[in-house]
């Protein structure tokens, strides 16, 4: 009979082998990894105040794992230490095994990336364009974010029980989209609880179990698991925390059923092996390049993200592959630099860690800090010249206000310093904006992925008590599935929702509002009465409420 853990681990080690004679002579002194990497946990340590929770920070160079450290506490109740072997969550860094898992199904013949989804999913509607497993994965399918949606009810993630049946549920309700599939980039779990459901729909297993199969058993990921069960005894998994300013830590765990989209418990150790196989590319090349594989959007232009990472060219001309993970009160982070054969995996259990800037942070130390980006010349600009773009802004897309205003003769944008340059435009950081003359005036932004933030100059709007009895009434969504009520008092307008929703609403422009992440808006017949009211923010563009019994 075959010994099964060491038929794994000859694979395992066989990778690594494999990595070794491919890149000797390429890669940095392994000497000079360890002590970049023990430079910044040692700076971790000092300035981590305990008792706290803390983080895992593992480095491997050339697939074979050279550094495995933890620093804070697991669990504060009874001041269990973070180890290198603790198990945390991983937040969205999952998404790139739920895409991993579909590639194989495409190497198994059942499915291909660019099938539509209805033909898995009949329950989505039908919103009149193309929209493909890949959009899933891109995040270029324009659908909202079930989370987003879920919120309007004022009982979103955390602040109740969700499972994978309620979070599809609320996406099979979304009658409309953000966008045309292939038009935009926006970011949104919404896709990737799909590309769950399609594997359990195509393979007939539980998308826990066929993952566990053809993933974590094959590359020896033996602390890996999905949160498919929150009440599950997880043993050797740090709690999660968050705090408000100095405040007392709290417990911030993600009371859910939910996987996909994130789920994954794992370990610092158990990343570096699943990066170790993309790195020698050994293990299956063909589901390494199509996870690498950038989205395309119908213009032409691609994108940075590819199938659950985000692929980029840093300044040295080097390919970075990341993907950040949040939820709840864990923070992570998973970045590999093939080039340099490098990867570093960060997981922590408090919201308010930075596992990004720890891994950054250790690159640096061992290549040293990237150089500047040449400054630009900046010239003299008149105040009176100036002076005409101070005022309200509207981005175009998100409906965002935006302050721009002029501040001992500089320009700023929300408190940010706009540097006029030669060509008559303005640098906001390393992006250009433009400002063009016209009735209104308007603005571009270049970003650095290609796309372009519209801006429009707007008026601002100072409602009066009666003006806004206008927009009180009962509002209803059938898709939110949710309800709420406008309500006047004085010169103030709130929603709400008995008994866990009162926001204020402040005016920002004509018919809209600002309320704590969102924009509420309304839309007019021809004779100028309320016809509708819109909410909006970042993952749900534009939710439609209708008004009852008035």
């Amino acid at each position: 009979m075959i010994n099964c853990k060491r038929s794994v681990d000859l694979i395992v080690l066989a990778v690594i082998l494999v990595a070794e004679v491919a890149t000797v002579g390429q890669i940095p002194d392994r000497s000079k990894v360890v002590a970049g990497a023990e430079k910044v946990f040692e700076r971790l340590s000092k300035t981590n105040p305990m008792p706290a929770p803390g983080c895992a920070v593992g480095v491997s160079l050339n697939g074979e794992s050279v550094f495995e450290k933890a620093f804070g506490l697991a669990e504060m109740e009874h001041n269990i230490p973070n180890s290198a072997q603790t198990i945390f969550e991983s937040g969205s860094v999952a998404k790139q095994f739920t895409a991993a898992a579909l590639v194989l199904l495409q190497q198994d013949g059942k499915l291909d990336l660019d099938d539509p989804v209805r033909k898995y999913i009949p329950e989505l509607p039908d919103y009149g364009s193309p929209l493909t497993i890949r959009h899933l994965l891109n995040h270029t399918a324009g659908l909202r974010d079930w989370g987003a949606v879920m919120s309007l009810t004022g009982a979103g993630r955390g602040d109740r029980v969700v499972t994978q049946a309620i979070a599809l549920d609320v996406i099979y309700r979304q009658k409309y989209l953000d966008f045309v599939p292939g038009a935009e980039y926006s970011y949104s779990n919404s896709g990737y609880q799909l590309a769950a459901e399609i594997v359990e729909r195509v393979s007939k297993q539980k998308f826990t179990t066929f993952t566990e199969e053809r993933l974590f058993k094959p590359l020896g990921m033996r602390n890996t698991s999905w949160r498919d069960n929150y009440q599950r005894i997880v043993s050797g998994r740090a709690q999660a925390y968050a705090r408000q300013g100095n405040g007392p830590w709290m417990l911030n765990m993600p009371i859910m059923n939910v996987y996909g989209n994130g789920g994954m418990l794992t370990t610092v150790g158990d990343w570096l092996k699943w990066n170790a196989m993309l790195d020698a590319k050994t293990w299956n090349a063909n589901l390494v390049d199509e996870l690498e594989t950038q989205g395309v959007l119908n213009d032409g232009r691609k994108i940075s993200y590819a199938l659950g990472v985000v692929v980029e060219t840093a300044k040295d001309g080097n390919k970075d592959i990341t993907h950040g993970g949040s939820t709840a009160g864990y923070q992570t982070f998973l970045a590999r630099f093939p080039d340099k054969k490098l990867s570093v995996a960060v997981l922590c259990n408090a919201s308010s860690a930075n596992p990004g800037g720890i891994a950054y942070g250790i690159f640096d130390e061992i290549y040293g800090r990237p150089a500047d980006t040449a400054k630009v010349e900046t010239v003299a600009v008149s105040e009176d010249v100036l002076k005409k773009f101070a005022g309200v802004w509207k981005n175009d897309v998100t409906r965002n206000a935006n302050s721009i205003a002029l501040d001992k003769g500089e320009l700023k944008i929300n408190g940010t310093a706009l540097k006029p340059i030669a060509d008559g435009s303005f640098m906001l950081g390393e992006r250009k904006l433009t400002f063009k003359d016209g009735s209104p005036i308007t603005a571009t932004i270049a970003n650095p992925d290609g796309s372009m933030t519209r801006l429009t100059q707007v008026a601002e709007w100072k409602p009066s008590a009666k003006d806004l009895t206008e927009f009180t009434g009962t509002w209803k969504s059938d898709e939110a599935q949710t309800q709420f009520s406008l309500v006047a008092e004085g010169d103030k307008l709130f929603i709400v929702n008995t008994p866990v929703i009162r926001l204020p609403l402040q005016p920002i422009y004509k018919d809209h509002f600002a309320a704590q992440g969102y924009v509420v808006w309304v839309t007019r017949d021809k004779k100028g009465k309320i016809e509708r009211l819109h909410v909006g923010t970042g993952r749900m563009r534009d939710m439609f409420f209708e008004r009852i019994g008035k």
